[in-house]
């Protein structure tokens, strides 16, 4: 009686796919990676409309290493520098950059960045991080240099310093520091 019981349980378990995985099962290597999960909150800080992304919850796509890029609207170019920071700077935009501080006699409001200590923070430069002949870094990809990791949104661009979580959030609508 054991035997046959072993048997039929046997029979089900074959007859409910003998643990294969079918299609729909797995999950893709190149799903959208959030702003959320790379870092940024939703809301706006020091400007912007406080509007929100859209949010993703799908498994992030794996960073390849990269040290310069550009948005796919072409509107924000972006650096990282391993162990330093990543910066990206803005062409267009609709809203308005804290004040010009005094100790600052270069150009500011255009570009956001966050080192290796701190906070994000707009940054004070004579240069920029927008170069024409960087390559593309596609919604829902993510670059990545050393600690630094800066993920590709239809909503904008999110860099986040992996060691202490600390970034900016940046798009023509809005930005945001943390």
């Amino acid at each position: 009686m054991k035997l046959f019981a072993v048997v039929l349980l046997l029979a089900a378990l074959a007859a409910c796919g003998g643990g294969k995985k079918s299609a729909s099962s797995t999950t893709s290597s190149t799903a959208v990676q959030s702003t959320v999960a790379a870092g940024a909150e939703k809301s706006t800080t020091g400007g912007g409309t406080g509007s929100s992304a859209p949010v993703d919850s799908t498994t992030p796509a794996p960073a390849q290493p990269l040290n310069a890029f550009r948005s796919p609207s072409d509107n924000i170019g972006c650096s990282l520098y391993a162990g330093q920071s990543a910066r990206c700077d803005i062409h267009e935009h609709t809203w308005t950059p804290p004040p010009k501080p005094a100790d600052c006699p270069l150009d500011w409001g255009f570009g956001l960045q966050v080192a290796s200590t701190g906070q994000g923070s707009f940054i004070c430069a004579g240069d920029t991080a927008f170069d024409p002949a960087s390559p593309i870094l596609g919604y829902g990809q993510r670059a990545r240099e050393g600690s630094f990791v800066c993920a590709s949104e239809q909503a904008g661009i999110t860099c986040t310093n992996g060691d202490n979580n600390h970034g900016f959030f940046l798009s023509r609508d809005n930005y945001r520091v943390f």
